[in-house]
């Protein structure tokens, strides 16, 4: 089992949390004032959600980013260069085309400003997100805003805090700075700030910056190993690998210690059934058994007997590089590497029980990325630096958030290949969530700051400069220093043997439970310190505009037109060698910001659950497109050329909208994984016989339609499903994007089906039926005939036609079954989900606009918490009229303004009252409303819940509409100091738990309580 090991990210947060302290507010951070900001609905996005909790709660994030750059206002530029190496929707296939956070925080640079998103009670999130503004850029921003956020059901809701110099903001979160010439200066330092930020030479004296979070320790002697090794010319490394050499008899005995020297003797002899020790590895027999048959009942004993008689390494043997051996700093790589391997295969008893983690043994390939015949996978992993989390200048070395990423490799026939899905997915879910398993074992918050003062080391040794040294002790043994430790989360035995052969400290590959993968049984049984400056050196940093600056090392013909990210490798000849590049081609026409990228092509490529099938010899592309204006952002990814979908946020009043509008890409998505899990089409408008073969519409106007056929060689854009059958071997389908068939008549009949989409039929003859009308905000009108289950449209016509617009198509598939119900009532529309589009329908209308319009999105978030919305259409815009029935708690006389700052609160006026009242024209804004008068005030409460309140509620015979304000969440302004000191369980890096919608209403009436609808 060859691979190398971890060094990952974090510090501070995990050890808040691992010691049990809780700091709430610090006495510096008693001057953050809560200013009202914006609450961001994604009612309308929430069905491109994943079911996954901690991949949705970033996408959570990511939109709520998106949503705050619409409440600041910024325009096209501005936003395009933030967010040029991001994109609005994640995906497994992009994450390595992208910086795809994770975690609870997510920054958005806004000229001379950096807008930091951050839960409450949350400042290492902020530090963290600061530190790698300036490793991407150079330079801290001139001001810090800090906008705090919480989930509230389907919105999140985002208070402003006042914005503060850069220097400001880092002395009050506790950031340090000091300089380092002699011992005590080093000792003082490292006592006091447990988080490196950064080493600079100021005046040819060396100064370090850090942060005092609670954090792991790094010591004096930990530094002096780390640059005796650099001081050498020497990379700090650590792994474990199988011996080279055949073992010899008294190898086997010395690994089969624990075993009956007689049985070891039948195995050598050849006289052991090798059945029947797979059979036991693998659980097949029992223990009795086993005993009856003279072996082992523990399985890492006959894993080793199984790998004697395969001829497989028995043991791996501890590689330390750079003098590391025998140290403390040894001593945790050992410990980080070998339990990174155990957990990922699900051994052992500290094996992390974070939401999301899926040990390799209990997770589910996606049958698509199954193989159809078993095939054995090894190969290495190992942790080394993030070199987008380090940037070097002549007098200075940049740590940001997250400065270690875990790789993995597979072997090949001729060398070391890309890992297949299943090989490589929980290596992937740890490499981009490492602060989450930081957080649960310290030890890896240990390795992080290890690696960020092994790259600040390397640079510093590289300028001729070095830190005072101690004397190390260098005479540790990792058995010994394992069963010394009572702090660590894995306490099982880890097995070290002493085989003869074995030159340096060894120990037993444990293996995983025995699992099913892709329908076959199976059972799977280093650390690279900081070497940027030896891999990348300075060369690749060409001279970019400082909003488009990012670390990592980047093509130098490089220009803000163009810019390309590489990944540079050394040879064994120590020569440096680009072996994948990113570029990303930025374009501004219009007032549309683009951006294309590519990218080296993949064996593995994923999208959602399925498998693009396109050579390796073929790049990969993604291009989006970015328009950003008076506080609307429309943001559109296309796909291999394709469509995926389009993101529209927009701002009206104090709330910001969000909606997701599937393309024809993430629609045959959605499409083949019900088809995977054996489920009919889903997310199919509908399907039309062309020559035989079924092609099913997924798009808009003069979009590709899919194809499902048998599997086979792939043609163009197409992506692989499995199905697998009761033994759960896999049979493979094929998606194909392609042209749409053409239509044979004027008009199209869809007839609904249980069992899959609606297919089309085309005729010239007139159709009959009941006919409806369809209008659209631009005065568009189509018209619709229902004929049982049958619906008729115009073929030609440019919303419902064949070649129609998507809400219109979207709305076919379920038109039906809706209509067959109830419309107008009293004058109100109903409010229906057709996908991603809300419609409203009366007796004889239906009222359409695409996704990301008004009317849509607003009918989406009604019908979040009110599956009966009603509406209506006033002055154009959607209406959400709530009739259900209120139930009052007291009544009472307050002042306009002392009520309306009241926190988790929904306001509502009197009709007759507000219209007495003046106001600014739009919606009805606190800030525009006489804040000195009494007013009458009834808190009420109703059944259903919703997270985006109606517009108008209607109360005893009259209306009441809802006044417009921005999140109050009562944040106190004064010094206020909360520690707690006990046991903790919480997860920094966990999704944030929703809480329950505000359940607080009033209704508010003039001080005499004599307006229509109020009164007793």
């Amino acid at each position: 089992m060859r691979q190398r090991t971890l060094l990952i990210a974090l510090a501070a947060v995990v050890l808040v949390a691992a010691a049990g302290i809780v700091v709430v507010l610090l006495p510096d951070e008693a001057d953050a004032q809560g200013q009202p900001g914006t609450t961001i609905s994604f009612a309308a996005a929430a069905n491109a959600l994943s079911e996954d909790a901690v991949e949705r709660a970033d996408q959570i994030r990511d939109w709520a980013r998106i949503g705050l750059a619409s409440h600041l206002g910024m325009d096209t530029a501005r936003l395009r260069d933030a967010l040029y190496d991001a994109f609005p929707i994640r995906d497994k296939g992009f994450a390595d085309l992208a910086r795809q956070s994770t975690g609870p925080g997510r920054a958005l640079p806004n000229g001379d400003t950096l807008h930091l998103l951050v839960p409450e009670d949350d400042r290492t999130t902020a530090g963290l997100l600061l530190d790698q503004h300036r490793t991407d850029t150079g330079n801290d921003p001139e001001r810090v805003q800090i906008h705090r956020y919480e989930v509230n059901g389907q919105t999140v809701d985002i208070t402003d805090e006042d914005a503060k110099g850069a220097n400001d903001f880092r002395a009050q979160n506790g950031y340090m700075s000091s300089k380092i010439t002699t011992q005590d200066e080093l000792d003082k330092f490292l006592a006091t700030a447990k988080h490196l930020s950064t080493l600079e030479i100021r005046d040819d004296e060396v100064w370090a910056g850090g942060w005092n979070w609670p954090g792991p320790d790094i010591t004096a002697e930990d530094v002096s190993v780390l640059q005796r090794a650099y001081s050498k010319d020497e990379q700090p490394a650590f792994s474990l690998d199988p011996p080279d050499e055949t073992p010899t008899e008294q190898d086997v005995r010395a690994v089969l210690k624990n075993v009956d020297p007689l049985t070891v003797d039948e195995l050598l002899a050849g006289e052991i059934d090798p059945m029947l020790i797979q059979a036991g590895v693998f659980e097949w027999v029992t223990p009795d058994e086993l005993e009856a048959a003279g072996l082992p009942t523990d399985r890492t004993d006959l894993w080793s007997m199984l790998n004697v008689l395969q001829g497989h390494p028995l043991y791996n043997e501890a590689r330390y590089e750079g003098g590391i051996a025998g140290t403390e700093v040894g001593m945790t790589l050992f410990y980080t590497d070998l339990i990174a391997k155990q957990w990922v295969d699900g051994v052992g008893d500290g094996v992390p029980t974070i939401s999301g983690f899926v040990p390799d043994s209990k997770a589910e390939t996606p049958p698509g990325h199954c193989a159809t015949t078993p095939s054995a996978e090894s190969g290495r992993l190992w942790f080394g630096q993030n070199d987008k989390a380090f940037s070097f200048t002549d007098d200075k070395a940049l740590m940001g958030a997250q400065s270690t990423r875990l790789f993995s490799r597979s072997d090949g026939e001729t060398g070391e290949v890309e890992p297949s899905y299943g090989f490589g997915r929980g290596l992937q879910w740890w490499d981009e969530h490492y602060r989450a398993v930081a957080d649960y074992e310290a030890q890896y918050a240990r390795l992080d700051q290890i690696m960020r003062w092994s790259g600040a080391l390397e640079w510093l040794n590289s300028k001729k400069k070095k830190l005072p040294e101690v004397e190390p002790r260098n005479d540790l043994k990792f058995a010994s220093w394992f069963q010394s430790r009572d702090d660590l989360k894995e306490r099982s035995d880890i097995r070290p043997v002493e085989p003869p052969s074995a030159e340096r400290e060894s120990v037993l590959t444990k293996p995983s439970s025995a699992f099913k993968n892709c329908g076959f049984n199976r059972v799977r049984g280093g650390v690279s310190l900081g070497d940027g400056i030896a891999r990348v050196g300075t060369g690749f940093n060409p001279d970019l505009p400082t909003p488009l600056k990012r670390a990592g090392p980047k093509d130098t013909s490089s220009t803000s037109d163009k810019i390309t990210d590489v990944t540079v490798e050394l040879t064994p000849q120590r020569e440096r060698k680009i072996v994948d590049r990113t570029e990303r081609a930025l374009s501004n026409t219009n007032g549309t910001a683009e951006v294309r990228t590519t990218a080296t092509g993949r064996d593995v490529i994923p999208l959602g659950e399925l498998k693009v099938m396109q050579p390796t010899t073929q790049v990969r592309q993604l291009a989006t497109s970015l328009k950003a204006e008076n506080q609307r952002i429309d943001y559109r990814i296309d796909y291999q050329g394709n469509h995926f979908g389009t993101l529209v946020a927009e701002k009206i009043g104090s709330r910001t909208s969000l909606s997701w509008a599937k393309g024809a890409v993430h629609r045959m998505t959605k499409a083949l994984q019900s088809i995977q899990r054996g489920k009919n089409l889903d997310d199919v408008f509908y399907s039309q016989n062309v020559n035989g073969q079924l092609k099913h519409r997924v798009g808009g106007k003069d979009d590709p339609w899919l194809t499902v056929t048998a599997d086979g060689p792939a043609e163009g854009f197409t992506v692989r499903a499995g199905v697998p059958n009761e033994q759960g071997v896999t049979t493979h389908v094929l998606g194909n994007l392609g042209p749409r068939g053409p239509p044979s008549g004027e008009f199209m009949t869809l007839t609904k089906h249980t069992d899959g989409p609606p297919t089309a039929a085309f005729s010239d003859t007139q159709p009959t039926g009941s006919k409806y009308e369809v209008h659209t905000p631009d005065g568009h009108r189509a018209p619709l005939y229902l004929d049982e289950n049958r619906i008729t449209v115009p073929t030609g016509d440019p919303l419902l036609g064949h070649n129609g617009a998507t809400e219109g198509a979207a709305m076919l598939r379920d038109i039906a079954d809706v209509l067959a119900k109830p419309g107008e009532t009293d004058g109100l529309l109903n409010a229906v989900r057709f996908g991603d589009v809300g419609a409203m329908i009366g007796k004889q209308d239906i009222f359409l606009a695409p996704s990301g319009h008004q009317w849509s999105t607003r009918v989406l978030e009604a019908l979040n918490g009110d599956p009966a919305a009603t509406m209506r259409i006033t002055d154009g815009k959607a209406i959400h009229v709530d009739r259900s029935p209120l139930h009052r708690v007291n009544t009472q006389k307050q002042e306009m303004g002392e009520l309306l700052n009241s926190p988790n609160t929904v306001f509502y006026v009197n009709e007759s009252f507000a219209a007495t009242l003046p106001t600014k024209d739009g919606p009805l804004a606190a800030d525009a409303l006489q804040q000195d008068i009494t007013v009458t005030v009834r808190e009420v409460t109703k059944e259903n819940s919703q997270t985006v309140p109606a517009d108008v509620q209607v109360h005893r015979n009259a209306e009441w509409l809802r006044v417009d304000t921005g999140p109050r969440t009562g944040t106190s302004t004064g010094l206020h100091i909360v520690i707690t000191l006990q046991p903790s369980t919480t997860n920094t890096t966990s999704p944030a738990s929703p809480r329950s919608p505000a359940a607080r209403i009033v209704l508010i009436c003039p001080e005499n309580d004599d307006a229509n609808g109020c009164g007793d």
